[in-house]
């Protein structure tokens, strides 16, 4: 049977991570198929493998074709899920998430297991529309769905079945009585063989659990291995979730060029499927201190979160108004730009500390307490170095007396040494100098502040590099010049900017063809343009100005 041994023969290619080539052949084994139903299946199987592979018109026009023969439940539930996978593609979350509920309803009478997993990736689905998703496709919606649909007693859960309960208890019972539940589940999927078949979708998950407990160390790690994986396997919908979990952590630890490159591999991937996104160059640039590139970027991304329904991005959005108003000492619009952001399941715990001081400063000591309160409940969950040194730096500035806050800010210090990246630590010395030089203590101040422009510096946070430099004149030090200051020739397009920040790096023209989805030849012609443009002759020179290469 020629049929059958395609079969066999994509699922070869597919484990070798080339979906398009399975595509193929299922494609060309149910040409073969005289059978209604059985070609139905491989035209199934081939729209799904095209969904992976990220051609979502390819993959509709076999799915279309497939829904000629409807069968059972089993059939009509994997097309409803290939068809999620579809508007994954095509940037429609809310949509992707109604077909995954349709997906789950059809299959829970006939594979409870597969039914409860695919709920797994419609809360991941939900997550991404956030704020903007239509009642029946928000998060609770979707919690709510989940807890209709409860494993039978008996029946051993599995690492999905540990990751759902997390999810739906979150949404529907709050924080409290869900942290638990989402360390187990994170617990359960870090041991996960990568065999697993919903591994992606676990991964995914998971990341999401660590955001919410402000797990820095999770996420990094957890992110990390849903690249690896997503890599290995070539598969385009968890590899756009992997970049964009994998630059957050970098972003997070202070490692700005390294996320800059996660982010502009997904920028990369977005423009390969007809789509483009600023959420990455916005996060980078509020922390460049690129202020008028931040404002610019702002409303593009605005718009694009409002059109594509991705309410998360509007999240991220008001977490870089804070970076920009922090760096600035703006804090009353700091304040605000979060304000309505922390919550149970905010993805931006990381800034809760950063909320205390835009209050404390802003005379908004009652709201400063609050937002205390609330890191304090997180760091007994989560007693990670960073949220530990966090929890320190904010009751050093709500503290009562200058003894406590000293101490506090030092034990701010030591705690964000052993955190990961030295953004935290370098915030802690920024604040603890700021109050040195309150207390007109101004040679301990000078030190403390030198410390934290450095890294600040190094780091390339230009922004928060030039609050510090403020402070330090006015504590009677010379201001310092910027090692990373911004030249005004480097405007390059974006994708040249791309091109040019990985080759700084020391890829070669095929892994930078690799990671941004381009030709060689192409490579070759934007690394012409670059080194034109910024009048250089050798990639050495470009290693030099890495960190202050930026796009128009």
């Amino acid at each position: 049977d020629i049929a059958a041994e395609l079969d066999i023969a994509a699922a070869r290619t597919r484990d070798r991570g080339d979906w398009t080539g399975s595509s193929s052949l299922l494609t060309r084994a149910a040409s073969l198929t005289a059978d209604p139903p059985a070609r139905a299946r491989r035209l199934l199987d081939a729209a799904e493998a095209s969904a992976v592979a990220g051609s979502p018109g390819r993959a509709q026009a076999l799915l279309d074709e497939a829904a000629v023969h409807r069968q059972d439940r089993l059939y009509n539930g994997l097309a409803q899920r290939v068809q999620a996978r579809i508007h994954r593609l095509t940037g429609a979350p809310a949509a992707a998430t109604d077909a995954l509920l349709s997906a789950a309803r059809e299959l829970g009478p006939v594979d409870i297991r597969l039914a409860r997993d695919i709920l797994v990736e419609a809360l991941v689905q939900a997550q991404i529309s956030g704020s903007l998703a239509p009642p029946g496709a928000s998060r609770r919606g979707v919690a709510e769905a989940a807890r209709s649909l409860q494993l039978p007693a008996g029946l051993p859960a599995t690492t999905g079945d540990v990751v759902l309960e997390a999810d739906t208890a979150v949404h529907l019972e709050g924080l409290t009585s869900a942290a638990p539940r989402l360390q187990q589940a994170i617990k359960a999927v870090r041991e996960e063989k990568p065999t697993a078949p919903e591994l992606f979708q676990w991964l995914a998950a998971a990341c999401a659990h660590a955001t919410i407990l402000g797990d820095d160390i999770a996420l990094h790690e957890l992110a990390r291995r849903l690249h690896a994986e997503a890599t290995r396997r070539g598969a385009v919908i968890p590899m756009a979730l992997a970049l964009s979990h994998t630059a957050l952590s970098e972003l997070i630890a202070g490692h700005i060029a390294e996320s800059e490159r996660f982010f502009d591999q997904r920028a990369a991937l977005e423009e390969v499927r007809g789509s483009q996104q600023g959420l990455g160059a916005l996060l980078v640039a509020a922390w460049r201190g690129r202020f008028e590139e931040a404002r610019t970027l702002t409303e593009a991304v605005r718009e694009h979160a409002a059109r594509t329904g991705q309410g998360y991005q509007l999240v991220f959005l008001d977490y870089a108004r804070c970076v920009v108003e922090l760096s600035r000492c703006r804090y009353n619009e700091a304040y605000l730009s979060l304000e309505g952001q922390i919550g149970d399941t905010s993805q931006v715990k990381f800034a809760l500390v950063d909320m205390v001081e835009a209050a404390s400063r802003s005379g908004r000591q009652d709201e400063a307490l609050d937002v205390l309160d609330d890191l304090s409940r997180l760091a007994d969950r989560t007693p990670v170095p960073g949220l530990l040194g966090d929890l320190a730096r904010a009751r050093a500035l709500t503290a009562p007396d200058p003894s406590s806050a000293e101490t506090l800010y030092r034990l701010a210090v030591r705690h964000h040494e052993d955190a990961r990246g030295p953004l935290r630590l370098a915030r802690s010395h920024q604040l603890y100098g700021e109050w040195l030089r309150r207390e007109r203590r101004p040679k301990e101040a000078r030190r403390e502040l030198r410390t934290a422009y450095e890294l600040f510096d190094a780091m390339g946070a230009l922004g928060h590099a030039s609050r510090t430099a403020q402070e330090l004149a006015a504590a009677g030090a010379t201001p310092p010049t910027a090692a990373n200051a911004p030249g005004g020739g480097d405007r390059l397009t974006p994708q040249e900017a791309r091109v040019a920040r990985l080759a700084a790096g020391g890829a070669t023209n095929g892994e930078i063809a690799a990671q941004l989805y381009l030709s060689v030849h192409t490579v070759d012609y934007h690394l012409r343009k670059v080194f034109r443009k910024l009048d250089i002759h050798s990639r050495r020179e470009l290693a030099d100005r890495r960190d202050r290469i930026t796009s128009a």
